[in-house]
């Protein structure tokens, strides 16, 4: 292929290295230490390769054990989800892979992927952590730095060797979830660019007239790195046997030879590797069984069938949103113009002229493609993440679909509609672009600023915020006049006015009522003191009580004391440890090791700074 053959660069290439370069490195240093998808896990992973252990588990824990300081630093660590310290960098910057000694115990990584996904990462971690003793929050950046580039060169070679739809391809790789995934430390950087540059290299090969030896090598390349992939992209193994003719090959033993040499990688690669990976890992999810899921798939076709449907029909719509944008973890709300900025960026794409065309064999071959990886992606999930029969499809997730999307856009270039409207080039450079930096700057908001995201909603800032979140796992016995419940509450913004409480009356006796009061223990002033009916209150979600706000509410202790004159009041929710180490949670006087579960709402952003007589 030529794809090399000149320095001259095509303006999606040009917009593609760029926007990657710029959002990835921010979203690079924005992002805080594991605060990605599944970053601690794949961190472990990374840790064991720079030692030249390529098998999963097979040496972490006591044979080589795993830097504290990382766990220290991980976003993931604490219970309650907080903007970053601000003196974060001071804390930490200095501190050495060894500075907090290690972890010995209980360290298992469920990124059992296959080593080149992340390979590069791990060698910096070799060379730049375990050789040159940088420090342990530099190595971390370095590694997610070096993932980003990866990604950046494999979809940069993907746009440069496409036929056609170079600026949909360039808008599809550069999309918020795409650059958060890139700038990870994730096998989703290598992964990704992986599918991506398999697609283009396959249309790139197509699109000649006959398949000679260096295109047979190419395609057979080609299968060779897309098994190194993860599992969800393993079925665009099928897309060059759609859209390539038989009788473009020069015989018909080449195309057989091409098929057998691919089913030959799939079974080493794919088959061989999981095989053996996965039987290192011993922390399946409850209740999963891929063989018994497969076995009442089989045996129960038509019930299967509704499930799926049913998770398409009410879900997918959230797959396309979180597909678009989302921060790691779903912890913080991204600006809602993202959303239709990146799909007009995507529909003006379609409009840009195009001087190439596509045959409807390739137009449905990547059409069927794309039918056959979604419903694949979610059916994967179902065998690997959800329990044997379950009546629901759980675990999939918007950021799956990255290698699935560009199919379906792709198979809409060049049709007749849109070859009748151009649109130039700098509109979806625009809308992509402004979106990005809404994106962004959602990103330095929420994680960065208390109230941030408040600068782009309208709602009140409610903390805190729970990363375990599980209000229905336990609650308190039912209230009565024998047991009081006292949660201490400590905001962390000026200008609360709201105090809900997760409570459930579902069995509750509906001619009794429940008392309120809270309580300022500082100026020893009751905020409020309310007394509601019962059969007024909800059924397992938030009971809110409004207040005037108080602006000098950060770090003021409050007392939130709830009672029930009659018996069998409301359950209140209970998180499943104590998770909020700065307040207390008393029932009868007397400290449990649990935490009412319950939100402050603080006036704050922009509303904050639009309130009369706000100081």
């Amino acid at each position: 292929m030529k794809f090399l053959s000149t320095l001259k660069f095509h303006k999606a290439e040009i917009y593609t290295i760029i926007t990657l370069l710029v959002f990835g490195l921010l979203a690079c240093f924005l992002l805080p230490v594991s605060g990605g998808y599944d970053e601690e896990t794949h961190l472990l992973r990374v840790w064991e390769m720079s030692a030249l252990e390529f098998v999963p588990n097979d040496a972490l824990s006591s044979q080589m054990p795993f830097p504290a300081v990382y766990w220290e630093m991980s976003y993931r660590r604490p219970f309650i989800v907080r903007p970053v310290e601000p003196d974060f960098w001071q804390k930490y910057g200095g501190l050495s892979l060894d500075s907090m000694d290690y972890i010995y115990r209980g360290v298992e990584t469920r990124s059992v992927y296959s080593p080149p996904l992340l390979l590069p990462q791990a060698i910096v971690m070799r060379y730049l952590g375990r050789s040159f003793q940088l420090p342990a929050l530099t190595v971390f950046y370095a590694i997610r730095i070096t993932g980003l580039l990866c990604f950046l060169i494999l979809a940069w070679l993907s746009v440069r060797i496409i036929p056609f739809g170079k600026w949909i391809l360039a808008i599809l790789v550069t999309s918020p979830v795409a650059i958060l995934q890139a700038s990870t430390v994730s096998a989703d950087s290598i992964s990704n660019g992986i599918a991506i540059l398999f697609i283009a290299g396959t249309l790139a090969i197509a699109y000649r007239k006959a398949i000679r030896r260096n295109e047979w090598i190419a395609l057979a390349f080609l299968f060779l790195i897309l098994f190194w992939g993860k599992l969800n992209i393993v079925p665009l193994a099928i897309l060059p046997f759609l859209i390539i003719r038989p009788s473009q090959f020069k015989s018909r033993a080449t195309y057989i030879a091409l098929f057998a040499t691919a089913v030959i990688l799939l079974l080493v690669e794919v088959l061989g590797w999981n095989m053996l990976a996965y039987s290192r890992l011993s922390t399946p999810p409850d209740g999963t069984s891929p063989a018994g899921q497969l076995a009442f798939i089989f045996t129960q076709p038509l019930g299967f069938l509704s499930i799926l449907v049913r998770n398409i029909w009410t879900q997918s719509f959230e797959y396309l949103l979180n597909w678009i944008a989302i921060y790691g973890y779903a912890y913080w709300p991204v600006p809602m113009l993202v959303y239709p900025l990146y799909i007009l960026a995507l529909v003006a794409s379609l409009f840009i002229k195009e001087d190439a065309a596509i045959d409807n064999k390739t137009r449905w071959g990547l059409a069927i493609t794309f039918i056959i990886t979604y419903l694949a992606t979610i059916v994967s999930l179902y065998l690997t993440f959800n329990p044997v029969g379950s009546e629901s499809i759980g675990g999939v997730q918007g950021r799956y679909f990255i290698t699935v999307m560009p199919l379906l856009f792709l198979a809409l270039a060049c049709l007749p509609l849109f070859k009748r409207i151009h649109a130039p080039a700098w509109s979806a450079l625009t809308l992509s672009v402004t979106g990005l930096l809404l994106y962004t700057a959602g990103m330095y908001l929420s994680y960065h600023v208390v109230c941030g995201s408040q600068y782009y909603r309208a709602d009140l800032c409610h903390q805190p915020n729970y990363k375990n979140w599980a209000p229905d796992e336990a609650y308190s016995s039912p209230l009565s006049p024998t047991l009081t419940l006292k949660q201490e509450v400590i905001p962390e913004c000026n200008g609360m006015t709201e105090l809900r409480v997760w409570i459930n009356a579902e069995d509750a006796n509906p001619n009794g009522s429940t008392q309120f009061t809270l309580t300022d223990a500082q100026r020893k002033l009751d905020v409020f003191q309310v007394n509601v009916p019962n059969a007024e209150l909800p059924d397992g979600t938030w009971y809110s009580i409004r207040f005037e706000p108080d602006w000098e509410s950060n770090g003021s202790l409050y007392l939130l004391t709830i009672n029930s004159q009659s018996d069998n009041g409301p359950q209140i929710a209970y998180s499943l440890r104590q998770e909020y180490p700065e307040v207390k949670l008393y029932e009868n006087d007397e400290a449990i090791q649990r935490d009412m579960i319950f939100q402050t709402g603080c006036i704050a952003g922009w509303n904050k700074l639009l309130t009369r007589d706000t100081p």
